[in-house]
C-alpha cells in the first residue's frame, strides 16, 4: 500500500516538472540585424576612432566620464572653501577632533587604570571556584 504512495507521488512530481520544463525562460525571441558584419565592424572603428570607445585597458578611464568631473573652481578656490567649512565648525581641524562631538562627550570614567586592574583581580579572587549556578551561567 505505501508503495503505491510513494511511486504514485514520485510520478505526480515527475510530470509536474516535465509540464514546467516545457516553457523556456526567458522566452524565445528571433532578433534579425538589419545591418551586415562588415557594417558593425566600420561602426566599431568609427566608434573608436572618435574616441566614444575606449581602445584598450590603456585608455580607461573613458575620457567622457574624465570631461564629466573636471573641476570648474582653481585650487585656491576650494582650499579657500576648506578653510571656510573649518572655520564654521563643518570639517575637523585635526585628528585631535575625532570622532565627533557627540560621541566625545560621552560619560568619561572617573577611575584609574590601577584602580580597574584591582576591582579585576577582586572579581577574579572571589570567583576563582565558580558555583554550579555561576557555571551554568556562565556557559
Amino acid at each position: 500500500m505505501n508503495i503505491k504512495k510513494i511511486s504514485a507521488a514520485v510520478l505526480m512530481l515527475s510530470l509536474a516538472g516535465a509540464a514546467l520544463a516545457e516553457a523556456p525562460y526567458p522566452e524565445d525571441s528571433k532578433f534579425v540585424s538589419t545591418k551586415t558584419r562588415a557594417e558593425v565592424i566600420a561602426e566599431l572603428a568609427q566608434a573608436r576612432a572618435n574616441g566614444e570607445l575606449p581602445i584598450n585597458d590603456a585608455s580607461y578611464p573613458d575620457k567622457t566620464i574624465a570631461a564629466a568631473s573636471t573641476s570648474t573652481k582653481t585650487r585656491a578656490e576650494v582650499i579657500e572653501e576648506l578653510k571656510q567649512a573649518r572655520a564654521n565648525g563643518e570639517l575637523p581641524i585635526n585628528d585631535a577632533t575625532y570622532p565627533d562631538k557627540a560621541i566625545a562627550s560621552a560619560p568619561v570614567s572617573t577611575k584609574t587604570r590601577a584602580q580597574v586592574v584591582e576591582e579585576l583581580k577582586q572579581y577574579q579572587q572571589a570567583h576563582a571556584n565558580p558555583g554550579y549556578a555561576e557555571l551554568i551561567f556562565l556557559r
